[in-house]
């Protein structure tokens, strides 16, 4: 009997070993994706145009007292060593420009109080250091995701290799690192920031968040709401004294140089959401498969932009409204990167949102893998949803379609455009209902249970 414990363990142990080296094998591949796909292919683009030269120029803009959402302003203080378009000019003077760029960016005042600092180096200077800057603090979110799995014990235990190698693979933030996307800088600090939250380092936390919703209300708010349901006072404060002062801290400057900038506020957010190219949802945009909100799969079905808007909302609301019960009624709190999972994906539902913003899926990711032994099959089919954001699929197709390589009879049936080219969106939806799901079978579990899962 000795013997035959004796042969097992050592069977047990050779397939961990076998594992192991599977899961370094994975971890190289994704780690050499990284860098193909992330820092290399956005130090070669360096030079051309990315989504933190607008905010940039509008934080200079904001420094020197002008308006910072005027499309003239940008022209006039565009840097002289970035990259000058054509577009620029024609476009401004047609009044196109915020429509078919999304430029001057509609980032609220605190994202651009933020940004400020950036503005006073020259451009090569400021986008070296944030290209830097979001590197580091990837590596850092990494780290966290380990701690927050529980894993940080063991750094070559196979689930904590596959969490990194997992991270390094999601191909939005392979996008937002070559776009320079100030959604990146927000997901990392979050992530941070939930990492403080649970070691109680809540000072941190609310600075973190406050920075986070500065820059991308739409990415930080969320988790500062989950702490407010979970009465984390001192986190909540912090972080809402902290954006009400940034906000008036910017409003009073624009204030003091009697800066016109709320009708060009106003006008690009309206643009942006209704009228513009870029947050079109309709086949007026080309590139409108990049997006991952909910309007984006519905409109093909639905057909009206009205009725698509208020169905999009109505299912966040009642999808929010669900989390919220979820989140009241549970029984033990060990178990927050659940509930902080599930309200990251609904939150990106509901409202526009692109690619780069699935980059909050790491919360997910990082859950499945640490209750997998818990609840296999919740783990398994979260693990399967959020296999599409491997590729960036919608783009991809997209690009295919207009080459000409998708077949014209296929793409012509009503079904292509709604679950096809959409399908991101759709793994998204039912992710966040599977993550619900989860919630509400945890939220009976006794919490002794909970815990020893």
């Amino acid at each position: 009997m000795q013997s035959f414990r004796v042969a097992n363990r050592s069977h047990a142990q050779q397939l961990g070993d076998k594992w192991t080296v599977v899961c370094l094998a994975l971890l190289l591949m994704a780690g050499i994706e990284f860098v193909i796909r992330g820092p290399v292919r956005a130090l070669e683009t360096a030079t051309g145009f990315n989504d933190f030269l607008s905010p940039y120029v509008q934080a200079d803009a904001f420094v020197h007292g002008l308006d910072p959402y005027s499309p003239q302003v940008l022209l006039r203080l565009w840097p002289a060593t970035a990259s000058h378009f054509l577009f620029l000019p024609k476009e401004v003077a047609n009044g196109s420009l915020v429509a078919n760029r999304g430029i001057p960016t509609a980032y609220p005042i605190t994202a651009l109080v933020l940004i400020a600092p950036f503005s006073l180096l020259p451009w090569n200077l400021a986008y070296a250091l944030w290209f830097g800057m979001n590197l580091i603090l990837f590596v850092i979110m990494l780290w966290a995701l380990v701690e927050l799995a529980g894993s940080s014990g063991d750094l070559y235990w196979p689930a904590t290799i596959l969490l990194v190698a997992g991270t390094l693979a999601l191909a939005p933030f392979h996008t937002g690192i070559v776009t320079a996307n100030v959604t990146l800088v927000g997901v990392e600090l979050s992530v941070i920031a939930i990492w403080a939250a649970g070691r109680r380092y809540e000072i941190a936390a609310g600075l973190l968040l406050a920075v986070a919703a500065g820059l991308k209300p739409q990415i930080g708010l969320c988790f500062i709401f989950y702490y407010l349901l979970r009465r984390r006072w001192r986190i909540c404060g912090i972080a809402a004294a902290l954006l009400a002062c940034g906000a008036a801290f910017g409003l009073l400057r624009l204030e003091l140089g009697h800066t016109p900038w709320l009708a060009n506020y106003l006008s690009d957010n309206h643009v942006l959401l209704e009228t513009g190219v870029l947050g079109n949802f309709t086949p007026i945009n080309p590139t409108r498969f990049g997006l991952i909100n909910l309007q984006v799969a519905l409109y093909p079905i639905l057909g009206s932009v009205r009725v698509t808007n208020a169905v999009a909302m109505a299912v966040g609301a009642i999808l929010v409204g669900v989390w919220i019960v979820s989140v009241a009624r549970r029984e033990s709190r060990d178990d927050e990167l659940l509930d902080l999972s599930a309200i990251a994906v609904i939150s990106l539902l509901p409202v526009y949102h692109r690619f780069y913003d699935a980059t909050l899926l790491v919360l997910p990711l990082c859950w499945a893998l640490n209750s997998f032994r818990r609840e296999r099959k919740f783990a398994v089919i979260s693990w399967l949803l959020m296999i599409p954001f491997l590729i960036p699929g919608g783009t991809l197709l997209e690009t295919m379609e207009i080459g000409g390589r998708i077949p014209a009879g296929l793409s012509r049936h009503w079904w292509w455009d709604a679950f096809a080219m959409p399908h991101q969106v759709w793994a998204l939806l039912f992710l966040g209902i599977v993550l619900l799901r989860a919630m509400s079978v945890y939220g009976r579990l006794p919490a002794t249970e909970t815990a020893r899962g």
